[in-house]
This record gives structure tokens, C-alpha cells and sequence, in this order.
């Protein structure tokens, strides 16, 4: 994901916002660093469209999913449910789609990724199935048994259909969950910290950079037990936001690691990294050194 909001904030501000957040004190790793080298330009903010809120226990007929669950891939039981209530969209919406570029029979160029999720959700529900989607994938089921996860949209911007869109099955069904029960705070910290020749990078918990050193922040959800959160509950949806007052480091994100982002350190001074996961925000304050040499 992209920063979504970069602002001008005092160091009070700062100060403020940072000690309102949750925090942990075991570091994860999600993804190997790269080397300090790499370049870093500053990000822009991109807009990105609202996303549906997240479930309630009371959202689905068949009550709760189990944060415990087993996900894996298996024979998917309700893949023609799930193509049924795509062919229902286009023909309650075909404003959704264009209908003359096609990647595949029924492959239609989306012209509105968001709507297009929620209305095969809709039409699920309608179905007198559970669904709901954090608009890159849909989740569906239809007992107590088991769920099944989708992904219906291809990386070119058409709808993805048949088997290929079946990405797994969780045992026992894995949504609907009350998120604040699940995720108890998201850690917001260094995982690595690589330095120019000279300088000792600093530990990763201080939440210190010196100028001349490049670090690497993962944001991880946390349980009330201080366990990750399974992957599979969580997806990979995840909101950033930074403050700085000046240019003390440039941010940018980690190629295809959502929950990943690289700090370069320019000139002493204070920042703000936040991160949201289902509603639930941890943040990062860290502070930028002058170079040591």
C-alpha cells in the first residue's frame, strides 16, 4: 500500500499521537531486508477508495468464525456460487464493467474495482450466504463448517473466474471476527538496520536512525498473548499514515510487502509512523541522530 496521508505535524503534535498508540516489544521479520543501497526517493500520497467496514460477530446467520482456524487449498465447494453471483453483477450493473474487453469468456475489464466487490457480496447474501470482502478478496460460506476464500479480480483489471479465483478453505469458517478481539495492538518497528561503513547501527527497539543509516519498519498485528496474528485473518489491506516537521527521513514502501516500509535517515529530527489493520492503529516514533563520524 501507499503512504495515504503525509503531513506537516509540530513535534508536540507528535509527541502526542505517539504516546496515544499501542506498542510491543518483540521484534518480526516478515521479509529479508535489502541492502542499505537501495534508493529512496519520497513517496506521494495516493487516494485510495473507502474500504467496507469490518464485520461484526452478528454479521453472518451462522454465527462467529475462529481466529484458530486452518486455512489450505482443497476442492472449492461453492466456486459456481461465487461465478453465479459475478454473472448477476453484470447483469444488474454493466456500468461496472466494459463489456468489449474481455481476458477470457466472461472476463470483463472492471471499471470499479470497490462496487464490484461489494456487489458480489451482495449478491451472495442475497443467495442466503455469509460473504463479505476487504475489497481484494471475498470470503464466503454457507454452515458452520468451513469458509472459502476468492480472489475475483485479476491483476490486469478483469474478473477473474473459475478455479483460479479459489485461493483456500479455512477449518472451521474464518469470518466473521470482531477484529478487537483478535488483534490486541499492531507493533509498529525496526526489524533491520544497515548502516554506511563506520557507524554502528543502533538496536532495533531504540527507534533511532542515524544520518547515514537505512531502516526497515514491518508493522505487525499482535494478539493479547503478544503472538502474530495469523496472516489469513488479516489479508493484506493496511493503512499508513507518516508525519514529520521538516525532512528528517524519506519513507518508501517495500516491493510487494504491504506491511513493510524502508526509512532513510536525512537530517536529525522526529517522526511519526502509523499503522492500521482492521481498525486497530500502532505507531512508530522515532528519532533521526546526527551522523556519528
Amino acid at each position: 500500500m501507499k503512504l495515504r496521508n503525509v503531513r506537516t505535524a509540530s513535534l508536540a503534535a507528535l509527541v502526542a499521537t505517539a504516546l496515544s498508540c499501542s506498542g510491543g516489544s518483540t521484534p518480526s521479520a516478515p521479509a529479508p531486508a535489502p541492502s542499505a543501497t537501495v534508493a529512496a526517493a519520497s513517496p506521494s500520497p495516493t487516494a485510495a477508495p473507502s474500504a467496507p467496514a469490518s464485520p461484526t460477530a452478528t454479521a453472518c446467520k451462522y454465527g462467529k468464525g475462529d481466529p484458530d482456524t486452518f486455512c489450505a487449498r482443497r476442492n472449492p465447494a461453492l466456486l459456481g456460487d461465487v461465478d453465479a453471483a459475478i454473472d448477476r453483477l453484470v447483469q444488474q450493473h454493466p456500468d461496472y464493467f466494459i463489456l468489449t474487453d474481455q481476458n477470457g469468456p466472461g472476463g470483463y475489464k472492471v471499471l470499479k474495482p470497490l462496487e464490484y466487490h461489494q456487489g458480489v457480496v451482495s449478491n451472495l447474501q442475497t443467495a442466503g450466504f455469509c460473504a463479505e470482502t476487504d475489497t481484494t478478496t471475498v470470503s464466503v460460506r454457507n454452515g458452520i463448517d468451513f469458509s472459502e476464500d476468492y480472489d475475483i479480480l485479476l491483476a490486469t483489471g478483469h474478473i477473474r473466474r473459475g478455479s483460479g479465483s479459489y485461493r483456500q478453505t479455512c477449518t472451521p469458517p474464518s469470518f466473521p471476527l470482531d477484529f478487537a478481539d483478535v488483534i490486541s495492538y499492531v507493533r509498529v518497528a525496526f526489524y533491520s538496520i544497515r548502516c554506511d561503513a563506520g557507524i554502528e547501527p543502533p538496536r532495533n527497539g531504540e527507534d533511532k536512525l542515524p544520518v547515514g543509516c537505512t531502516g526497515f519498519v514491518t508493522a505487525t498485528p499482535k494478539t493479547k498473548d503478544n503472538l502474530d496474528v495469523k496472516e489469513g485473518l488479516i489479508g493484506n489491506r493496511i493503512d499508513w499514515t507518516f508525519e514529520q516537521e521538516g525532512e528528517h527521513v524519506r519513507v518508501n514502501d517495500f516491493p510487494d510487502v504491504p506491511f513493510n516500509k524502508i526509512l532513510t535517515a536525512v537530517n536529525p529530527g522526529h517522526w511519526l509512523l502509523c499503522a492500521e489493520v482492521k481498525g486497530i492503529k500502532g505507531c512508530q516514533f522515532g528519532e533521526v541522530e546526527p551522523d556519528p563520524r
